[in-house]
């Protein structure tokens, strides 16, 4: 169920995410941190209200407005105690907990509640998914996603997972996913206002996921790997960053940013540059970067692995670069 105050949310978070999406994006350029700027912007709205999605069989009907924290919550914690068995009584502390952005103590309560369900309650599950988010700790964005997933599994219309695995896929960089979950809450029939804003967000993503043609006279293609020895250290990687870099000191000419997946081929080319006046030439010597990010940003950070290659823009056949060594 979703209150008016919560559609008005939700059309503000998706008119952020229309309106900063498109400003701050850039196709070679500081990507993971302009999405990591946008879905920020996106939880601290939510967080801010001390609103959540509570979605249930009701879909997009009103609720009736609940009652005072405080008594709620003393009445919660008692039903719960005298009731352990009781799935909605835990779903209702949950969303109490989350109120009052209490969010250690939601997750508990959402974890509860899944355990009452025996994992078959996709609102429980997506309860899960969104505190583990709003905790804040980027390393457990995965665990997140793993937990949406499972709601989908369940009831693919639940907004509440389409709605948090959509913006979680963004800060991924995974826009492919983004895009699908938002317009499967499009399918949902939402509100006018929700959906005029659903429609703008995914033409953006559409935009944006337009393929950019390689110039073939600059192209640097690569095969990216990462050595055996390091597949535990990949753990928890988010996203892989690849920068090319030219012999003088100044911001890379190229960037591109994607979901952590190797091995992965890649062609980068004056296409991908950055700046119109630090374009990559035909012929130039390059270096060639290569890192997986855990947090997700494009900063290195103690714990990224990465591995680096030297490259004739335009003029080699694809090269291999393989991800080798840890971040100290």
């Amino acid at each position: 169920m979703i209150s008016f105050v919560l559609l008005a949310l939700l059309m503000a978070a998706l008119a952020i995410a229309f309106i900063v999406h498109p400003l701050l994006r850039a196709r070679p350029a500081l990507a993971p941190a302009r999405q990591a700027a946008l879905i920020a912007a996106i939880l601290v709205l939510i967080t801010g209200t001390g609103l959540y999605l509570k979605y249930g069989n009701h879909g997009w009907r009103a609720s009736a407005a609940s009652a005072p924290v405080s008594p709620t919550l003393t009445r919660l914690l008692n039903d719960t105690e005298r009731n352990p068995q009781d799935l909605s009584g835990w779903v209702e502390l949950a969303q109490t907990y989350e109120q009052i952005q209490q969010f250690p103590l939601a997750l508990r309560a959402w974890q509860r509640a899944n355990e009452v369900a025996q994992g078959k309650n996709a609102e429980a599950l997506a309860g899960i998914g969104e505190t583990i988010l709003m905790i804040g700790d980027a390393s457990n964005s995965d665990r997140a996603s793993e937990y949406f997933e499972r709601a989908l599994a369940i009831d693919a219309k639940s907004p509440k997972a389409l709605f948090f695995s959509g913006l979680n896929a963004m800060q991924k960089g995974d826009l492919k996913l983004a895009r699908e979950r938002f317009a499967g809450m499009l399918a949902l029939n939402p509100p006018e206002g929700v959906r005029a804003a659903l429609e703008k967000q995914i033409a953006a993503l559409d935009e944006e996921l337009k393929p950019v043609a390689a110039d073939s006279g600059t192209a640097i293609k690569l095969h990216i790997g990462l050595h055996p020895a390091l597949r535990q250290n990949a753990n928890g990687a988010t996203a892989l960053f690849v920068f090319v870099r030219g012999a003088s000191a100044g911001p890379p000419m190229a960037v591109r940013r994607m979901v952590a997946n190797l091995p992965v081929e890649i062609v980068l080319s004056a296409s991908d540059s950055m700046i119109a006046s630090n374009k990559l030439q035909s012929g130039q010597h390059v270096q060639v970067v290569a890192r997986l990010s855990k947090s997700g940003a494009p900063l290195p950070a103690s714990g990224d692995l990465y591995g680096e290659i030297s490259y004739v823009a335009g003029k080699e056949p694809q090269r291999e670069l393989i991800i080798n060594k840890i971040q100290p």
